[in-house]
């Protein structure tokens, strides 16, 4: 493994476990908080969500719904058809069933041709002259430019009615009752009404006609099929009494009876005597293996299954047991461990002869397994013959009494069938009630307008509170110290106000702690100068590199007003060291001559590169100079170091203003001769990513930071995202009092 991406592969690990670590857990303040601060756009997505439901309800068209009640039974008449007989739906299904019929196109059609739907242009949504579509809305004269449209024929009218009834037509009820409710949804109220008492009236119609022709054909079929059963029943019934008369046979039960327990009881014996052979076969193959592949006795004998083995094994084990013991006491050639050898070699005999005996015992209880199953196999064969010359009349009369007795049983069956279809053919054969009858409604079912502007309200609202929601979320920039702390690892020094703007003055963020030495800001810059001093008292830290992870984060105002403080503690030098957009000769308005460039490149001294500071006594500047192609090679020369290592006894603090970090590898060179290193973070601006890629360059050259700061702190938003318990109203009230701009010497 490259050991140089070691620490890299550190710092992965350990911003891994600081984001699980990390919770998102917020309270209903935090909340509260975001919503105020997105609270214009909620408001804004509010009123749009309200103006389109406004719009929507107030321009729809209303729908008036009509609907009838009607009382349809489970329970049918008792006729009989062909699938009556066969097995009949299940009940469950019953009224799914009923709202398809109602819903079907039989029923539609019925409902079109009774009331002549595909006459009416207005139901069919056509204009006075059949044309359907956008041209209906259109005025006569504005129709006219697009010629004459196809008119529709009488049966494509008849069936754009049928389609509509169709889509417009609901049914419900029938669960826990045995009520069923046909609603119809239309834009003019009678014919709401009409079309759904058309549908009932045609539903019950068609149950009727449906149910007269069943009994119809039921009546018809029954009477057929009885003259049928008849003749089959007295023929069985004579072919039945021929066979007894003939065969002299009259009981089948006792002989049946007896047949079957000689059968079950000859079964059994031979199951077992099958049984046995297998297994005394399984165990003398496993010997006969064991023997042949000289196997020891410690897997023979288990085998066996032989209590005597098992004893003598267990004797041998001992005599094993106690001559290994006489040969730790006593020589090979002792008296005692000649004859425990004697011994051993009698019982291993012993145990030889025995599984030989075992072995044979075996195969002979083999060889009467095998006899005994051929003897039951033998008389299992013989009663199987017996059987089959001694109840072969039996089944045969056993099948002429089955057929009978069925024969009996349909003829009676049907015999009660068609009589119950005689006595129901007169009555009141329909299931089919209606209970109410549609009425034209005074008011349209839809749209609601009220409700339908109240729920566009209350979306338009979420919507908003949403997308707050979600944008805080995903919002993954700095807000406060402790996010640095806690995604970066690294120690925050301060936090630096975001400066006033004043209208009659100008005043410049790099210079403004001589501007305002006793704001917020200045009290910010003595933070961080004082954390620097008391860092490392063993080993003080006298030279510093400011920089960021991209441009615009503040690094040059602090690295500047970091070095006016180091001056009022001594000589301190301050480099542009930032070779691709330098800065601070501007900001400091010295007129422009050689500078760091030339003194890297050796074409000027040191004491030409930089000049005094016109405000400050101890405070001297080394501007870029001359932007050189290759700032990379200057900074990475060994004249560099050895050079820089001169400065340092010029000056007591030495201050560098790099690039940023990510743009190019300036500050990873420069950050490696410095005593310390400060990251500047910018507010609400600089992402995590963008911070942790930094940080994770830094380490990898091993450049530790000294810490961080947080700049262009806005107070107003840091209050707005975590209100008065983080202390951005420290620095509001705090600092404004006692060390703003206003405040009394």
């Amino acid at each position: 493994m490259n050991r140089s991406l070691t620490p890299q592969m550190e710092a992965d690990e350990l911003y891994q476990n600081v984001e699980e670590e990390l919770g998102d857990e917020h309270t209903l303040a935090d909340y509260w908080r975001i919503v105020m601060r997105n609270k214009w756009g909620i408001l804004a997505l509010t009123l749009i969500g309200t103006l389109i439901g406004s719009l929507s309800a107030f321009t729809a068209v209303p729908i008036y719904k009509a609907n009838a009640t009607l009382l349809v039974e489970p329970a049918q008449p008792k006729l009989v058809n062909v699938q009556s007989i066969e097995g009949a739906a299940p009940l469950m299904l019953f009224y799914e069933t009923q709202y398809e019929i109602i819903r079907s196109r039989a029923i539609a059609e019925t409902v079109v041709d009774s009331l002549k739907l595909a006459d009416r242009d207005i139901f069919l949504g056509l204009d006075g002259k059949g044309n359907a579509g956008y041209r209906a809305l259109l005025p006569d004269n504005i129709q006219e430019w697009f010629g004459e449209e196809e008119r529709l024929t009488a049966e494509q009218r008849r069936s754009l009615a049928i389609k509509i009834i169709q889509e417009n037509l609901t049914v419900q009820g029938g669960q826990k009752s045995q009520i069923v409710v046909i609603n119809y949804e239309s834009p003019n109220s009678k014919s709401a009404a009409e079309i759904v008492n058309g549908v009932a009236k045609a539903y019950t119609e068609y149950g009727m006609e449906s149910r007269l022709s069943t009994v119809k054909d039921a009546t018809s079929w029954l009477r057929g099929r009885l003259d049928d059963l008849r003749q089959q029943l007295e023929q069985s019934e004579t072919n039945l009494e021929a066979f007894q008369t003939r065969e002299s046979m009259v009981d089948t039960e006792n002989r049946k009876q007896l047949v079957s327990t000689k059968m079950s009881s000859l079964a059994s014996k031979l199951v077992a005597a099958q049984t046995k052979k297998i297994e005394v076969e399984i165990q003398l193959r496993q010997v006969s293996k064991a023997l042949q592949e000289g196997q020891s006795y410690d897997v023979v004998v288990p085998l066996l299954e032989s209590e005597l083995v098992e004893r003598l094994m267990d004797d041998l084990a001992n005599l094993e047991r106690k001559t290994s013991e006489l040969l730790e006491r006593y020589g090979s050639k002792h008296p005692r461990i000649i004859a425990a050898k004697a011994d051993l070699e009698e019982a291993r005999s012993r145990i030889v002869q025995e599984i030989r005996h075992v072995s044979t015992s075996i195969r002979k209880a083999y060889e009467a397994a095998i006899a005994k199953e051929e003897e039951a196999q033998r008389a299992m064969d013989q009663q199987q013959r017996e059987m089959r010359t001694l109840t072969g009349k039996g089944f045969q009369l056993v099948k002429f009494e089955r057929e009978v007795e069925t024969n009996r049983q349909l003829y009676d069956t049907f015999l009660a069938r068609f009589k119950e279809v005689n006595t129901e053919r007169d009555s009141d054969i329909t299931n089919v009630r209606v209970i109410d009858t549609a009425q034209a409604p005074d008011m349209p079912y839809k749209p609601n307008k009220k409700r339908m502007v109240l729920i566009s309200l209350i979306l338009g609202l979420f919507a908003g509170i949403a997308l707050a929601l979600l944008r805080n979320r995903l919002d993954n920039t700095f807000k406060r110290s402790q996010d640095i702390e806690e995604r970066l690892l690294v120690p925050t020094m301060a936090e630096f106000p975001k400066l006033p703007r004043h209208k009659n003055e100008q005043r410049i963020a790099e210079r403004y702690l001589l501007s305002e030495p006793r704001s917020a800001f200045a009290e910010a810059v003595s933070h961080v100068r004082t954390g620097i001093i008391f860092s490392n008292l063993d080993n003080p830290i006298k030279t510093l590199m400011v920089t960021s992870p991209q441009p615009g984060e503040g690094k040059t105002t602090l690295s500047s007003n970091l070095a006016i403080s180091f001056s009022h503690l001594g000589r301190t030098l301050l480099i542009d060291g930032d070779m691709r957009h330098p800065d601070i000769r501007r900001v400091t308005g010295l007129e422009k001559g050689p500078g760091f460039s030339e003194w890297l490149a050796g074409t000027n001294p040191v004491e030409a590169c930089y000049r005094r500071d016109k405000e400050c006594e101890n405070l001297f500047i080394m501007t870029t100079g001359t932007i050189p192609p290759n700032p990379i090679e200057l900074l990475s020369s060994k004249t560099f170091k050895v050079a820089f290592e001169k400065l340092k006894a010029d000056f007591e603090y030495i201050i560098i203003d790099t690039p940023p970090v990510l743009p190019v590898s300036d500050a990873l060179v420069l950050g490696n001769i410095v005593d310390g290193v400060i990251l500047s973070i910018k507010f609400d601006s600089t992402t995590y990513p963008l911070a942790k890629e930094t940080v994770k360059r830094l380490r990898a050259n091993n450049i530790e930071p000294l810490g961080a700061v947080l700049s262009v702190v806005d107070m107003k938003k840091v209050k707005s995202y975590y209100g008065n318990r983080y202390y951005g109203n420290y620095y509001g009230n705090y600092y404004g009092k006692h060390y703003g701009e206003n405040a009394k010497a």
